[in-house]
């Protein structure tokens, strides 16, 4: 089944073709939801988190867990939520540095699959090229 959302950006900050079918690319989405990497910034840790919802009812996204296996639930064309979080780690506390957020549309064309990438504000510190990075590491 296509999950559309309905207020996905008619105006894009990058579309890109990865070269997996539609199926990886869903497998590998769902392997970076809710992960994190820890590096070494300027100011000492900071913790890279990554949370992804899938649209529903195509006006609403819910949580990417509450949908598996995605593979047998998604077809054709999904849209995504991705939110890139930044927090710096402190021996006190933990402070948010960043929150970046993401709609991400992927579409099967065969033995590729093509990706549309918009940025729901200008919040944050991350572009569409940092997510893009992110999905082919992720896929490969």
């Amino acid at each position: 089944m296509r999950r559309i959302y309905h207020r996905f950006p008619q105006s894009i900050d990058l579309d890109f073709e990865l070269a997996r079918p539609f199926r990886d690319v869903l497998a590998c989405i769902a392997r970076m939801h809710d992960t994190h990497t820890t590096v070494r910034g300027a100011d000492g840790l900071v913790k890279e988190r990554v949370l992804i919802q899938i649209t529903d009812g195509r006006t609403q996204f819910l949580n990417l867990d509450a949908l598996q296996p995605l593979s047998e639930k998604v077809s054709e064309m999904a849209d995504f939520r991705v939110d890139l979080q930044r927090t710096l780690l402190t021996p006190e506390k933990r402070l948010p540095v960043s929150e970046s957020v993401f709609f991400l549309r992927i579409v099967d064309k065969g033995p590729v699959t093509e990706c549309y990438v918009a940025k729901e504000n200008r919040l944050g510190d991350l572009d569409a090229m940092d997510l893009r990075r992110l999905l082919k590491g992720a896929c490969e």
